[in-house]
């Protein structure tokens, strides 16, 4: 890396030591192919749920530019990832998800391998020179788990996942995630390149004029901010407040109309954000008067708290602020969102093939269940070619709706992008990170 003034070529995009974001790590191919090159193949990232492979021969594509992985179940229950192409002619060996039947098998030449990526047939094996099982066997990846999710990374010798992760373990193991599972996955391709979409998922700024709606109930003045190493987090205002930009007296506030909204707002705008059981329980209180002197937030604390007890939930070891609001986290590079207690609202969002200007984005929602919950079958992909023309609820689909727009004026030619020293933090440090793995940034 080379000093600013020395900066020549793509060093000239970097973010890390400079006063704004330059446009064209949005647009630029360039910028894209190094990303391929630099980051993807060198950090950890999440391929699927543990939930998603539950029995044996069950696999998971994980796809990122060229890169492709299978994630398979194996006989004694434990997690293989295999780069996904034959050693033999090159061929792809699974597709999207489903089950290998006890045996992997290449449709070319049919060669075969079990669970463990070990080769166990090569039709006139004989006719071969000397191979080694190495060199007959599916090339590994490195796997681990965390939470409920398989994590892959597709170099050599990376460092522990909990090293890179840290410090979510820490902050998200309190919500108990390896209890959740999915109640809704949603795909489509945003018309924006895919840190657009990150960005603008990782910060609170806007709050106020893309969710105009949100500030009757959250005080948007009391999000907290913090970065670390290499991940993100905001959070704080659970509480139902108005902000203070509504310039409204906090004795003049109805606060059974407060949590009313509060609620409402969350189970019509942000559907997916509380589980059905929970769901159930929150429209009954959103409908029910609050008693004499009893604020919104602490009667809204209460009866989560006790609707949990009453479905088997333990949440004593959780703080009434994870109870109320929860943390917002980014788990670089492509996952985030906010956790609360019973449940994760979550994005990926990764890059569409060679095309800087969209990107695959899913939307995962998962929740709590007892330990011993019976297992229930997974809900299918939804996907959307258009994503506007689905309903996500109103709150995502105000984000979606600026996407493009995004995109389309991060074309126009003009300066660098700036940033909130305070509330896009988040945005900044998701971007001196990247330059970490892009530019050898000292991060």
């Amino acid at each position: 890396m080379t000093v600013i003034g020395e900066r020549t070529g793509l060093e000239r995009t970097m973010a890390f030591g400079a006063d704004v974001i330059p446009r064209e790590r949005f647009t630029s191919v360039a910028f894209l192919e190094l990303e391929y090159e630099r980051l993807w193949g060198r950090v950890w990232q999440i391929a699927c749920r543990l939930e998603e492979i539950p029995n044996p021969g069950d696999f998971v594509e994980y796809t990122i530019g060229d890169r492709s992985a299978l994630v398979v179940r194996d006989a004694t229950g434990a997690v293989n990832a295999f780069a996904n192409t034959c050693p033999h002619r090159g061929t792809r060996l699974g597709d999207g998800c489903g089950s290998f039947r006890g045996e992997i098998r290449c449709r070319f030449h049919g060669w075969r391998w079990d669970l463990e990526g070990n080769n166990t047939f090569i039709l006139d094996d004989h006719e071969f020179p000397p191979m080694t099982d190495e060199e007959t066997a599916l090339a590994p990846l490195t796997v681990d788990t965390w939470g409920g999710f398989v994590f892959i990374h597709f170099g050599a010798d990376p460092e522990p996942l909990l090293d890179f992760l840290a410090p979510i373990p820490a902050l998200m193991d309190p919500y108990r995630p390896e209890r959740m599972r999915y109640t809704g996955l949603k795909r489509t391709i945003m018309p924006a390149n895919w840190k657009v979409v990150i960005d603008a998922f990782n910060e609170g700024y806007h709050l106020s004029a893309t969710h105009p709606e949100l500030l009757q109930w959250k005080d948007d003045a009391a999000l907290e901010y913090e970065v670390y190493a290499t991940h993100t987090r905001y959070g704080g205002a659970g509480e139902p407040k108005p902000s203070p930009r509504l310039g409204i007296d906090p004795s003049e506030v109805d606060q059974t109309e407060l949590l009313a909204r509060k609620i409402q707002d969350l189970i019509d705008n942000l559907p997916g954000y509380f589980g059905p059981d929970d769901l159930a329980a929150l429209g009954e209180v959103a409908r029910t008067p609050l008693p004499e002197d009893v604020t919104a937030g602490d009667y809204y604390l209460n009866r989560r708290r006790t609707g949990a007890v009453a479905r088997g939930l333990d949440w004593t070891h959780l703080s009434d602020e994870q109870v109320l609001g929860g943390d917002d986290v980014l788990m670089f590079p492509s996952v985030l969102g906010p956790a609360v207690a019973g449940g994760w609202f979550l994005y990926r969002c990764r890059p569409n093939g060679m095309d800087p200007n969209s990107s695959i984005f899913e939307l995962w929602t998962l929740d709590e269940r007892t330990v011993d919950a019976p297992e229930t079958p997974m809900p299918e992909v939804q996907v959307f070619p258009d994503p506007k023309a689905h309903d996500w609820g109103l709150i995502v689909n105000q984000d979606v709706d600026n996407f493009e727009a995004i995109q389309t004026g991060l074309r126009v030619p003009g300066r660098g992008l700036h940033w909130n020293r305070r509330q896009e933090m988040g945005v900044r440090r998701f971007h001196e990170v990247l330059d970490r793995y892009l530019f050898d940034a000292p991060t």
